[in-house]
């Protein structure tokens, strides 16, 4: 698998590799300057740390080579911009509440940071807190606080004055936000429309002087993410560059506009490739650009930043006894298969930990909440937050078995996406119809049983979930409505029960087959 993904990284290196006007030449080689240089990265989500697979082959870059590429390039006029999702992910940066991460990204020296939906995984305060003490400038023209609710105070656009050339940076965030963190983070804020937003900021950096304008997105470049980057670069022309996040996709991508056309780029996510897009003015005045992709192993070439590494040094010394706390053992490895598609081992275990912590007669963790595997044997709490990042708190309600089935039709409509459940006390059933002329199946609810008995729609169950969900995170807003105990993290809930379970009492919840297709 390593190895096929080193491969596949070079690959899409060289696929990578436009120049939009003429020519095409391998980022690693291009050593001239140029009339501007923008190093991009996005969705790192607390991979700050250099990172290599077991025969020590490059997987993920460290901020300490981030830095360090861009100080080498020998161009004068030099942009470092991020995209977002920077503050929550890994343990480095939940154990923290994203301080650690913060921390580094101040001596990185970020000109310009989007604003990505889990960078409110702790709550708006604790947000604000980190980028104004760390001096971080983060962007966000379209996120404004509603009438009556408290202030909101980034800006939302910067000029970059480099002399004879000004260059206008802007942010924008996914109107997505509010699903794709608990909602309560983001009480009081408006997300408005990106493209409106964009055409209004455009305007303001034209008067401005800009000479180039580059918006930091964290939008997606997917269908599965309205509205798109793509759609921003066509709906609001002027634009000279949009660096993109958030579908974690490696794009290099001309969109058509009224103003000509609009570059979209994004690196992929979790410090995987550096962006470098370089723009060099022409004798009518215009500038060409070149996007390019610069994969671990090619970033690998560089040293590392001597000052970063120490830093990161330091703040890993700072979490290595916490993260190398052994929380539990397991009796088998867990979570080899997507919680995003289907029942999984490591999503029964969880959902049936939240059962055991709760007393409830169904539990639903959205497969989203899951973002990794367990090992056979000693788990650290490094480990273990690495496979729940997100510290949901497990809240317990009681429901109708209308909201219940509701809650599972939203989840089970769309295989792929985060909102697909887990779960454990329950028996379902899917029916796969594939209409005429369709390439894909529709999903329904076939049979949902709770102890061999048809939940009924006017029952009330006891029903366990996180607190994403319950603040209507993808799309389960008909759970919002009911009132909830808090039992506290579900990865503590986890530990408990893991440790008081026997190897052959876990190996039996993890094999349960409780989901089924009929097709």
């Amino acid at each position: 698998l390593a190895a096929a993904r080193l491969a596949g990284g070079l690959v899409l290196a060289l696929a990578f590799l436009f120049f939009f006007g003429a020519g095409a030449s391998r980022a690693a080689s291009s050593a001239r300057a140029h009339d501007l240089v923008v190093y991009h990265t996005n969705d790192a989500h607390g991979h700050a740390l250099a990172e290599t697979d077991s025969r020590g082959r490059p997987l993920g870059i460290g901020y300490d080579r981030v830095r360090a590429r861009a100080d080498a390039d020998p161009s004068a006029r030099k942009l470092l911009l991020d995209a977002g999702d920077v503050l929550h992910g890994q343990a480095l940066a939940t154990t923290s509440k994203g301080e650690l991460i913060a921390r580094i990204l101040s001596l990185v020296g970020y000109d310009a940071l989007a604003v990505g939906n889990h960078d409110f995984d702790y709550g708006r305060e604790r947000f604000l807190y980190l980028a104004k003490k760390y001096r971080l400038n983060f962007l966000a023209a379209n996120v404004r606080p509603l009438p009556g609710g408290p202030p909101f105070p980034l800006a939302g656009w910067l000029v970059k004055d480099f002399g004879d050339l000004k260059v206008g940076v802007f942010g924008l965030s996914t109107p997505q936000t509010v699903g794709k963190t608990s909602p309560g983070n983001v009480d009081g804020l408006e997300f408005a429309d990106p493209a409106a937003a964009a055409r209004e900021t455009v305007g303001v950096l034209k008067a401005a002087g800009a000479d180039l304008i580059v918006a930091v997105t964290h939008l997606g470049s997917e269908p599965d993410c309205p509205p798109m980057s793509l759609t921003v670069a066509r709906e609001a022309p002027g634009i000279d560059l949009i660096v993109d996040g958030h579908s974690h996709s490696e794009i290099a991508r001309r969109v058509k506009n009224s103003a000509g056309s609009t570059l979209v780029v994004s690196a992929g996510a979790h410090l995987e490739n550096l962006g470098r897009v370089t723009f060099d003015r022409q004798k009518d005045g215009r500038f060409l650009a070149r996007a390019e992709l610069l994969t671990a192993g090619e970033a690998f070439r560089t040293p590392p930043d001597p000052a970063l590494r120490e830093a990161l040094a330091v703040v890993s010394a700072e979490l290595d006894e916490e993260l190398s706390r052994i929380v539990m053992t397991l009796p088998m490895e867990l979570g080899l298969a997507s919680p995003r598609a289907g029942g999984t081992d490591l999503g029964r275990l969880v959902c049936a930990a939240a059962a055991e912590e709760t007393g409830a007669d169904v539990v639903l963790i959205n497969g989203g909440a899951i973002r990794g595997s367990l090992p056979e044997g000693a788990v650290s709490r490094g480990r273990l937050l690495s496979a729940l990042p997100f510290s949901n708190k497990i809240y317990l309600l009681e429901v109708s078995g209308a909201d219940l089935l509701a809650a599972l039709e939203n989840g089970f409509k769309k295989p792929g996406s985060g909102a697909w459940p887990q779960f454990w006390g329950l028996e379902v059933s899917l029916r796969e119809r594939r209409p005429k002329g369709s390439a894909a199946g529709e999903r329904a609810l076939e049979s949902v049983r709770i102890g061999g008995e048809e939940v009924l729609p006017d029952r009330t169950y006891k029903l366990a979930v996180n607190d994403f969900m319950h603040s209507g995170g993808d799309g389960y807003a008909m759970l919002g409505r009911y009132d909830h105990r808090d039992f506290g993290p579900l990865e503590d809930a986890l530990s408990r029960f893991v440790g008081a379970g026997g190897p052959e009492k876990l190996r039996a919840i993890a094999a349960t087959e409780n989901f089924r297709i009929v097709r």
